[in-house]
């Protein structure tokens, strides 16, 4: 096995907002609302898989690389739709069934390619148990339950792997100091702009500050993304570079495209790319993902990344 992603797997429900007519939409205060008590045609709807580990695992299969799931999943109808999709896309799962719970659910609501997520609460237990099979790369994300007891038993089961690491929201807000002690842990970190302002301090704006500063930290490879920015690097050498986002296109639904870019680093990471060509092949995969709905239908396969790469063959990170 090359990769075990560590983490969740969800059903993402997609509305998305068309008719102007159906609801208010104040673009000064980016604000949409709603009568209550009306009723609202629905004009587009879609039921898929999210989750950031989810995410991550489908798109590495994609690429070629032999890639494990290790999530804590419910026995529902939607609990087996998970498994199904993922044997289709040749994902080795390493599920945990708990009976206790039902199969967590985001409601995401997309207008004008932004999006606003109604999450349903985390699950406060899980059953959730880290493999110990050394796989090449651990990719370990948000989890429910004891996050830093799960973080910590994988690292210890794993010693010969390498780690990469993208934390959820909840490990951000509940702990930037446990976050930071885990850093000189993993040897790639995938973090927002915003994110990683939090951990460092929302008092330094420069990202070259904001890099030098989780560099100083321990992780030897940090990549931060920045919307329709691009993105930024620091590699184990201590340069930094950006790179622009793969188009300029607006786009169509936005969830996952952090997953997405994630992705692609790895795969270039894995294969032993530079982080110019990683910071490029996460670009393109990433723009593939803002294309669709949905965090995995723009995901690419390896045949159509090697295609696409092609058509931005002027796409190339610089220093910063």
């Amino acid at each position: 096995m090359k990769v075990a992603c560590i983490g969740s797997a969800t059903i993402d429900v997609f509305v998305l907002l068309h008719n102007l007519q159906s609801f208010n939409y104040d673009k000064f205060t980016n604000q949409i609302s709603f009568p209550l008590g009306s009723k609202i045609p629905l004009e587009e709807y879609k039921i898929a898989l999210g989750g950031n580990a989810c995410n991550v695992s489908v798109g590495l299969s994609r690429l070629g690389i032999q890639t494990s799931l290790v999530a804590e999943i419910g026995t529902d109808e939607f609990s087996k739709k998970i498994e199904k999709d993922l044997e289709s896309e040749r994902v080795i799962t390493a599920l945990t069934h708990n009976p206790q719970r039902n199969e967590h659910f985001n409601i995401i609501l997309s207008y004008e390619g932004e999006r606003t997520i109604l999450e349903e609460k985390t699950p406060e237990g899980s059953s959730l148990n880290a493999p110990d099979s050394n796989p090449d790369l651990v990719y370990l994300t948000s989890v429910a339950g004891n996050w830093k007891e799960i973080y910590q038993n994988a690292l210890s089961k794993n010693p010969n792997s390498i780690f990469a690491f993208n934390p959820g929201p909840r490990q951000i807000e509940e702990g930037t100091a446990e976050i930071i002690n885990f850093l000189p842990k993993f040897e790639i970190i995938f973090l927002n702009l915003q994110e990683a302002q939090k951990i460092v301090g929302e008092e330094l704006t420069d990202v070259k500050e904001v890099l030098s500063k989780l560099k100083s930290l321990g992780t030897k490879v940090i990549a931060i993304t920045d919307g329709r920015n691009g993105s930024y690097c620091a590699d184990s050498e201590g340069q930094f570079f950006k790179i622009a986002s793969a188009s300029g296109e607006k786009p169509i639904e936005r969830t996952g495209a952090g997953d997405a870019y994630a992705t692609g680093f790895l795969y270039g990471y894995i294969n032993k790319e530079n982080v110019k060509e990683c910071m490029r092949y996460a670009a393109i995969n990433a723009n593939g993902v803002i294309k669709k709905i949905g965090a995995q239908e723009g995901l690419l396969t390896l045949e159509m990344l090697n295609q696409t790469k092609n058509r931005f063959s002027n796409l190339e990170a610089q220093l910063l």
